[in-house]
């Protein structure tokens, strides 16, 4: 599933492949909250029958460390425990500022689940503790998998973002969704006017960085997971 939107909009289009898009804008919005993120994990509306994994997407399992909202230590995790990741809890790729704001709604939505979050490195670790965001390091090692991930890195911070993307899938257990947030960037429009579903995508060759784009959505899809298209999300978060 293909979603592509506004930030602080409703949903604009669905589609179940990475190369037919249907319609998006590309006019400044403001910001109306997460709600419209976490549309595809809940609104059986976008529900879609999910294609086998592929099995190149092999199991990069991560370790967990346990915290409260207020800050606890960061006690390691058993992630070989029974009953360690629960049926409403989140795995956050890259939990900065959109990320955050997930894990905000999520919790709301979800009371008593466990939201964790992944990143390069531990700078930002105590703030995610204090925020209620069990944090790891990228490659580090659990035995369970998620439910719900949400992969919002940006490319910008790796050399291998469709690796980094499958790693992410990986541990998904294909019980609820795997998202991937991508960009308004494959688009073919440079006017910064409204684009709809007769709008062409950049074509594969013509630029590196939206080729990395492409083929990561389309690995997405291919595993069964959903990507959004975000727009406006420089100016939603001013």
């Amino acid at each position: 599933m293909l979603v592509s939107i506004a930030m602080g909009t409703a949903i604009a289009f669905i589609t179940t492949t990475a190369t037919t898009p249907t319609k998006r804008s590309r006019s400044p919005v403001s910001h109306g909250g997460p709600n419209w993120l976490l549309s595809p994990f809940k609104n059986p509306n976008f529900t879609t029958k999910r294609s086998p994994k592929s099995p190149s997407l092999s199991t990069t399992p991560m370790r967990a460390y346990a915290s409260s909202a207020i800050g606890a230590a960061n006690e390691a995790l058993d992630a070989s425990s029974p009953g360690l990741i629960g049926a409403n809890d989140l795995l956050i790729v890259g939990p900065g500022v959109l990320g955050r704001l997930v894990a905000e709604k999520w919790r709301e939505d979800h009371l008593g689940c466990q939201i964790f979050g992944q990143t390069m490195t531990s700078d930002h670790h105590d703030e995610l503790i204090n925020i209620g965001i069990n944090p790891s390091l990228k490659g580090t090692k659990a035995t369970n998998k998620f439910p719900y991930v949400v992969f919002c890195a940006p490319p910008s911070r790796t050399p291998d973002y469709l690796g980094d993307v499958r790693e992410a899938a990986s541990n998904w257990n294909g019980e609820g969704s795997f998202l991937f947030t991508s960009s308004s960037a494959p688009y073919d429009c440079n006017d910064n006017g409204p684009c709809d579903e007769d709008s062409p995508v950049v074509p594969i060759g013509r630029s590196p960085r939206i080729d990395v784009l492409l083929r990561t959505e389309n690995a997405v899809l291919e595993s069964g997971g959903c990507v959004l298209r975000l727009a406006g999300l420089y100016i939603s978060f001013m």
